[in-house]
């Protein structure tokens, strides 16, 4: 919890063997996967918020995918890729590192190192859902 920004549940559910028959990921028999459910809840949100996930807390945000769709992906990939996860060099990016560094505060900026890459993916298994 950050108070008065914003809430983040995290949870870490197991893709059993099932899952793996019906999705076909070919988990390997000596490894096994995970996925990463998260939650955001916020708190004054600005309606200039943008990126993948910030779009769909815009009050007009229409769904682009499919209903009933197994996993819908609602694109833009090419308007939020960045270099790296912390970066913030995006096409439609306003956050201004320079302008953050006169309001640093040490609660926001402890990052711990993440590591989103798997032996058999290429780290793009990142699914946000409003």
């Amino acid at each position: 919890t950050l108070p008065d920004i914003a809430e983040i549940s995290v949870n870490v559910v197991p893709v059993t063997r099932e899952d793996d028959r019906i999705h076909n990921y070919q988990i390997p028999s000596d490894d096994c996967f995970a996925h990463l459910e998260l939650q955001f809840k916020f708190y004054g949100l600005s309606s200039k918020v943008e990126g993948v996930l910030g779009r769909t807390y815009q009050p007009d945000f229409m769904n682009p995918a499919k209903p009933g769709t197994a996993m819908p992906i609602v694109g833009g990939e090419d308007k939020y890729r960045t270099s790296s996860l912390l970066t913030a060099d995006c096409y439609t990016c306003k956050f201004s590192p320079a302008r953050a560094s006169d309001q640093r505060d040490s609660s926001l900026m402890d990052y711990s190192p993440l590591d989103c890459t798997s032996r058999a993916s290429s780290g793009s298994g990142i699914v946000c859902r409003r």
